[in-house]
């Protein structure tokens, strides 16, 4: 475990206890950016809220967002891992993290990609109601993220792309709607992760699912989610592509010097960025 996921675990178990629900062999599943705990034996994960400070961590009203979110298009019947009905899902604060519960939910075989896009416009037009308080875009996490950096060609790059305005009806979005975060289950694909969600066209979300394959090739399953999606305007995805990616790899530039084997690959999307957007 990274440090901090002892913490995190710890403060998982105790809400959990809290609520007559006890778990004797925890496990994390994730901690590279929040805590995802399983609180086995219980069909029960945390996702708590990491330890290290913005911006060389996460915020932890993440948590708290992705809760909102999810919660609105889990009852809308969209197909999103639901929050746990064990227990309140909260958030709940303990010992200075914060804690939701979630269904935990098991992967079962590759995923179905053309289910995962009619998943994604599914889980659109359920948030299309969501009225709750998001972020523009994420122009203010990118800028953030740059601000913490030496100024640089790179850092002036992703400063410019990450502060464009694309045109569009703007609505409450996944934010971060990747194939890696869509789990195949017995009775289809559930997206979940919406930790990142903001507002914008729902052609930012769809920048985020082919962005591998448009910088990189190769990814046959994001052209076929997209195709499954159906109609979206492809001249606005051209335009979200450049503005998603400065998020990206602003995220990626940030942690670069913590993580030097980042670079390389790093570099390579940059390249790409450059005579993509620049």
């Amino acid at each position: 475990m990274r440090p901090g996921s002892e913490g995190a675990v710890a403060a998982a178990v105790a809400v959990a206890a809290a609520h007559g629900l006890r778990s004797d062999a925890p496990v994390v599943l994730s901690d590279a950016w929040h805590v995802l705990v399983h609180l086995r034996p219980l069909p029960l994960v945390a996702r708590v809220s990491s330890a290290l400070p913005y911006p060389e961590g996460p915020p932890a009203e993440d948590v708290v967002r992705e809760l909102a979110v999810a919660g609105h298009a889990a009852r809308a019947g969209a197909p999103v891992v639901p929050p746990s009905d064990l227990l309140p899902p909260g958030p709940h604060r303990r010992e200075g993290r914060v804690v939701a519960f979630w269904r935990y939910v098991e992967a079962h075989g590759e995923l179905d990609a053309w289910a995962a896009g009619l998943g994604l416009r599914a889980v659109h037009d359920a948030l299309a109601g969501y009225d709750g308080e998001l972020p523009e875009l994420h122009t203010a996490d990118t800028l953030g993220l740059l601000a913490s950096l030496e100024p640089s060609a790179d850092v002036e790059l992703l400063r410019e792309l990450g502060s464009r305005r694309p045109a569009g009806a703007e609505q409450a979005l996944h934010g971060d709607a990747h194939l890696q975060n869509c789990l195949q289950t017995p009775s289809g694909p559930l997206w979940h992760d919406f930790e990142t969600a903001c507002r914008g066209p729902r052609e930012l979300d769809l920048a985020a699912l082919v962005l591998l394959e448009r910088s990189c090739g190769g990814e046959p399953a994001a052209r076929e989610a997209l195709a499954a999606y159906g109609d979206h305007d492809e001249a606005l995805l051209e335009e979200c592509l450049p503005l998603y990616a400065a998020w990206i790899y602003a995220s990626l530039l940030a942690a670069s010097s913590a993580l030097p084997e980042l670079r390389p690959r790093l570099d390579d999307r940059l390249r790409w960025l450059r005579r993509y957007g620049g």
